[in-house]
């Protein structure tokens, strides 16, 4: 931190929020909040008078609450830049630390907050992570019982710059645990909190046993573990180190932790699934290894941003496994925990990757994006005579401008061509540049101008189900020859009218499929899809047409046995209607989807492919 301090080309905003983020890759316009610390940082050089005149003690936020700090201070000594800041909700303004300050003058109670607007090209989020607070989990006494810590606590415990200088002690009586147990997976793995495992808890517990070992050999250690995972390099070397030096592992996950009111020491009851037998073990200390939680705020951060959050909080990158670092807002990079847990050798990898990956952009004049973007034709928006903008609340990138009396328009470089907006548009106007409705028509008549009665088309997204299509076929999963398939990039491409045609020409069954809810490569695209096709399923069934043949399924690019099986199910649906019946139902609706239909003519490109196929 402190060469980033001293780089040229580095600004450091601390105690400072983004506010807003508007732009696209290269051209990013950021609205910054930049807190007022009351102390001027030009002018207070960190010599700390000011701290120790203060008469107000608050705790201590670095210190983990176990220590206290004034009111005015630093968050650590190492802190960058080495500037105090004045707790202005709990100062009382006494303005002592304006006397100790003296001819600095670097304390002014008049600084107010400032909005920085700051420009820039590519954006890397590194936000870290939030640790679970185990206060919820009666069984543990966490909050209750004076000797139950959480890791950082005894972190800060043993370290020589924490609160008791490096010596552990007992909170309750000031002496030296003689016994001391540590609890793994404490908020994580656990489908009442957090089921996914937060990965470096195993050897960041690992480690606090050894130090405590080295600096107290008779202390007796004991870890409840539900699995120990050291998956990385000499990881599993330093688990047998701790094992040798007489750390005991107890697998099994406590069942409750219960105290002795005179001694304050505490008694943990769990199943030593080794022994198989419940055990009851007593220790002077009881540690919990919390679980990594996303940070604070970063929901909100994210929506600025335009980044998604995946089921548990944490951001969700472009593509787990080819584009790890990406977000789906080109320009934007995650590093480090803001994507997910992650120790500190993959949060120092992933921080370079992303470096890598920002310097590739900013080190050329201009940069190409997927040239299948959305585009408006000005002479069919209707904004221009009446107040629309259906088309911008429908896009997840906020890449759609609608100013009154005037037509939609799509910033191609920040547009990411998930189509949602082409298939919302009332009134045809939006087009997307390589899966126009002409060419999307025009693949529908060719695969269904043959026995359509006996076919299943099948409408896929690019990302998920038509990779799950493809997994399907390289895994040997069979299904039957009845199938067609037509990608799309997203499943909010996929347009009610396709449906509709689909149907008009006679199709056995229509499928359409795409990501799951918490996998969209598009952030609410699924959602847009999966509102849409709920409600034409009503439609259809109204119109006649048996429900059964148009099914809705969310299948991921690894459920290729998923997509094999939806087939299987469909052909043989369609195999037990009778085909006389198919018939009779599609020329019963034929009028009616005519006449939803009678618009899509007007398309550009759509007409010549219909009066080709006739």
């Amino acid at each position: 931190m402190v060469d980033a301090a001293r780089h040229p080309r580095i600004r450091i905003l601390s105690y400072a929020e983004v506010q807003r983020v508007g732009g696209y890759i290269g051209n990013f316009k950021v609205k910054v909040l930049q807190k007022p610390r009351y102390v001027l940082e030009d002018r207070c050089n960190g010599c700390g008078l000011c701290a120790p005149v203060c008469p107000i003690e608050v705790p201590n936020e670095f210190e983990e609450g176990i220590a206290p700090r004034r009111a005015i201070y630093v968050p650590q000594p190492q802190a960058v830049p080495l500037v105090y800041t004045i707790d202005i909700d709990n100062c009382i303004e006494c303005y002592k630390c304006v006397d100790a300050c003296g001819k600095l003058e670097a304390i002014d109670f008049s600084m107010q907050p400032k909005e920085l607007d700051l420009e820039v090209g590519t954006i890397i989020v590194a936000t870290g992570f939030d640790t679970f607070d185990p206060t919820p989990i009666e069984e543990y006494g966490y909050s209750r019982y004076d000797n139950v810590l959480t890791a950082l606590e005894l972190e800060r415990l043993h370290n020589s710059s924490g609160p008791t200088v490096g010596r552990l002690t007992r909170p309750s009586d000031g002496q030296i645990p003689r016994r001391v147990a540590f609890v793994q997976c404490v908020g994580s793995r656990d489908s009442r909190y957090h089921e996914y495992c937060s990965g470096f808890c195993c050897m960041h517990t690992i480690k606090n046993a050894l130090v405590l070992k080295g600096l107290y050999p008779d202390m007796e250690i004991s870890i409840f573990y539900i699995d120990i995972r050291t998956p990385a390099k000499s990881y599993e070397e330093f688990y047998q180190r701790a094992r040798n030096e007489g750390i005991r592992f107890i697998q099994g996950r406590p069942a409750q932790i219960t105290e002795d009111p005179e001694t304050k020491n505490l008694f943990i009851e769990a199943e030593d699934r080794e022994l198989g037998e419940v055990i009851e073990l007593e220790a002077e200390m009881v540690v919990l290894s919390t679980a990594a939680v996303p940070r604070q705020g970063a929901e909100a951060l994210g929506q600025a941003l335009t980044i998604p959050n995946d089921p548990s909080g944490f951001y969700m990158e472009y593509h787990p496994k080819l584009r790890p670092i990406d977000t789906p807002t080109e320009g934007v990079f995650l590093a480090g925990a803001a994507q997910g847990p992650k120790d500190i050798p993959a949060s120092v990898a992933q921080g370079s990757g992303a470096a890598g990956r920002a310097g590739r952009i900013m080190a050329v004049d201009k940069w190409e994006i997927e040239p299948i973007v959305a585009l408006v034709w000005e002479d069919r928006c209707i904004n221009t005579t009446r107040k629309c903008g259906i088309c911008a609340t429908k896009c997840p990138y906020n890449a759609i401008i609608v100013e009154p009396d005037q037509a939609a328009h799509v910033i191609p470089a920040i547009c990411h061509g998930c189509g949602a907006c082409v298939a919302e548009c009332p009134h045809n106007a939006i087009t997307q540049m390589h899966f126009t409705d002409a060419q999307i028509i025009a693949q529908i008549h060719a695969l269904l101008a043959e026995k359509a009665e006996e076919k299943i088309l099948a409408f896929m997204c690019h990302w998920c189900s038509f990779g799950g299509a493809d997994n399907a076929g390289t895994s040997h999963f069979e299904y039957p020859a009845s199938s067609r398939g037509i990608r799309v990039m997203c499943s909010a491409r996929m347009d009610r009218d396709f449906v509709l045609e689909a149907f008009r020409l006679a199709a056995g069954m229509v499928l359409v499929s795409g990501c799951h809810p918490q996998d969209c490569h598009y952030i609410t695209g699924q959602q847009h899809a999966a509102k849409r096709f709920d409600a034409l399923a009503k439609m259809l069934e109204r119109m006649g047409i048996s429900p059964q043949r148009f099914r809705i399924e969310w299948i991921s690019a690894a459920e290729g046995d998923k997509y094999a099986r939806v087939i299987r199910e469909m052909d043989g649906t369609l195999h037990s209607l009778d085909l006389e019946r198919i018939r009779v139902e599609n020329e019963e609706a034929r009028p009616q989807l005519e006449r939803r239909l009678h618009r899509m003519r007007e398309v550009p490109g759509v007409a010549e492919v219909l009066s080709i196929e006739s």
